[in-house]
Formats: C-alpha cells, sequence, structure tokens
C-alpha cells in the first residue's frame, strides 16, 4: 500500500503568517514617518506585505513523503510552483518512525531536518506503532 503526504520545513508555519504582517505595519510606519500621505503610507503596507509573504516562502521547503512497501522516500518540490517533484532528498527504510502527528501543525524530523505536517494529512499518516508505511 502506498501513502503520500504533504509537509513543510524552515520556518515554523505559524511564524509564516508574521512575515506579511511585519511587512505591513513596518514599511508604512516608516513611509508615514517619513512624512508620506496615507495614500503612499496604504500602498507601501501592501507593497510591504506582499514582500513578507515573498521572503516566508522563500525560507519554507516543501516536501513530499512517499511511503511503499519497500521504503518511504522524502521528495523536495519547488518553494512557489506547484506539487511537482524536483529532487530526491531522502530514502528511508520501511517502517521510518515519524512520530505522533497532533495539533494543526504536527511538528517531527526525517532525513534530519524538522519538518510539520498539517492536520489535513495526519490521517494519511495515521498507522499502528506511530509509523509512515
Amino acid at each position: 500500500m502506498e501513502r503520500v503526504l504533504l509537509a513543510q520545513g524552515g520556518i515554523n508555519p505559524w511564524a509564516q503568517g508574521g512575515f506579511p504582517l511585519v511587512g505591513l505595519i513596518g514599511v508604512r510606519a516608516v513611509a508615514i514617518a517619513a512624512g508620506a500621505s496615507s495614500v503612499v503610507g496604504a500602498l507601501g503596507g501592501v507593497l510591504g506585505a506582499l514582500a513578507g509573504a515573498v521572503i516566508a516562502a522563500a525560507l519554507t521547503t516543501r516536501r513530499v513523503l512517499i511511503a511503499t512497501d519497500r521504503g518511504v522516500v522524502v521528495l523536495e518540490y519547488g518553494r512557489f510552483g506547484g506539487a511537482k517533484p524536483t529532487k530526491v532528498v531522502a530514502r528511508l527504510p520501511q517502517g521510518t518512525a515519524i512520530g505522533s502527528l497532533s495539533g494543526t501543525w504536527a511538528q517531527t524530523e526525517l532525513a534530519g531536518e524538522r519538518l510539520w505536517v498539517h492536520k489535513k494529512w495526519h490521517g494519511d499518516a495515521a498507522v499502528p506503532a506511530g509509523r509512515l508505511g
């Protein structure tokens, strides 16, 4: 049986929301402090939020975990594009432990990398003894 789930590494998923917020508030505050009009400040805030979102995406690694009867493969896929795998990160033995998955973003470690798995994928990884595969 094959199981597939998505995960992400890099920065904490909860912190990702803070990057656009900091960009929005920071750029707008600087623009207004520099004496810019409120329209320019608002535009600067929007551009700051966009820059924060791009920085957060650049600091995030995206992974596909595939478990088969032969083992577990960790694949990398693009930071800004779709979910098309670009390279194999690791091949792990069958029955590799992924730990307990609970909460909105469950934290685990695979192939020496800290990963977060969204609760949407917890059911796909739910197997006896907390193992993937």
